[in-house]
């Protein structure tokens, strides 16, 4: 018994190029574009959709507050 795997391609929301998914993407699963690198949620499967992803911004701008802390020491 052979088992067929399904192709999956979508289009980059960034540089429109093509995306071949080698895998069976699931809800919230995050895919980079081999072409640009940019990152994006899986947000429906049937059919597959992506839509830019979006980080927790909080602990960036808690490093960015350290770091301001920081250079105030220096003063």
């Amino acid at each position: 018994m052979s088992t067929l795997t399904k192709k999956i391609t979508v289009e980059c929301l960034d540089c429109d190029q093509k995306i071949q998914l080698s895998f069976e993407p699931v809800l919230g699963q995050i895919v980079t574009c081999p072409h640009c690198e940019a990152e994006f949620e899986v947000i429906a499967l049937n059919p597959v959709e992506l839509d830019w992803a979006f980080f927790d911004l909080d602990d960036e701008d808690e490093d960015e507050d350290l770091e301001r802390d920081d250079d105030d020491d220096e003063d």
